[in-house]
């Protein structure tokens, strides 16, 4: 299977985000953690922001469009009513875990770019 690769990797001037390399291995990392709702929710998500990396997509806007990312949320949640037996029961818990997560991923790249 093709590996997907973000728009700004396949632009003339990709070799620019090499560094993000560590990045994206630290992200992966969290995410190994996730709580297996979040996991899945996680695949989701990923799909919906795949097919919009694109030059000109609204992901890009300084400031994105709140009713654009409220509508992809919807058909994300509307994807997953129909795989609900599949969710956990514990939502909050494991919505916590995902955030703690997903903040600790953010602080040990910014630590890690200051170094």
């Amino acid at each position: 299977m093709e590996e997907k690769k973000p728009f700004y990797k396949t632009a003339k001037k990709g070799k620019l985000y090499d560094k993000e390399a560590p990045m994206e291995s630290e992200k992966s990392l969290m995410q190994t953690y996730y709580p297996k709702t979040a996991k899945i929710i996680q695949a989701f998500v990923a799909d919906a922001c795949d097919r919009l990396d694109y030059e000109g997509s609204f992901l890009y806007d300084e400031y994105p469009d709140k009713w654009n990312m409220e509508r992809v949320c919807q058909e994300i949640e509307g994807q997953l009513e129909i795989q609900a037996q599949d969710l956990s029961e514990n939502l909050l818990g494991e919505f916590i875990r995902t955030l703690f997560c997903q903040e600790l991923y953010q602080r040990r790249c910014r630590r890690n770019r200051w170094r």
